[in-house]
């Protein structure tokens, strides 16, 4: 469900994950900054995460929406709603 004021035929697709890459065994804390990435993928575009052998992605945060006007901009008719998220998004993500 998307919250309440977005239209569709506007909508844009906003992912934003930000996750542990390869890492096994580890807290997010005992980390060194350099293994946290983040990656962004606008409408009509995918991102492709993979990690070698049996290690994991671990997902911090996932948002599919448009909070602002600047993240895949469009043309001005696509940008006039900024408040448009699914809340479920991180749930729907951490089970894929």
């Amino acid at each position: 469900m998307v919250s309440s004021g977005c239209r569709m035929q506007s909508f844009w697709f906003l992912l934003i994950i930000s996750f542990l890459q390869c890492t096994e065994g580890f807290s997010l804390a005992a980390l060194p900054f350099g293994l946290v990435r983040r990656e962004l993928s606008c409408e009509g575009y995918s991102i492709d995460l993979r990690c070698p052998g049996s290690d994991v992605i671990m997902i911090e945060s996932a948002n599919y929406g448009r909070t602002d006007d600047k993240i895949c901009d469009a043309d001005p008719f696509q940008m006039e709603n900024t408040e448009c998220f699914l809340p479920d998004a991180y749930k729907i993500m951490t089970q894929r």
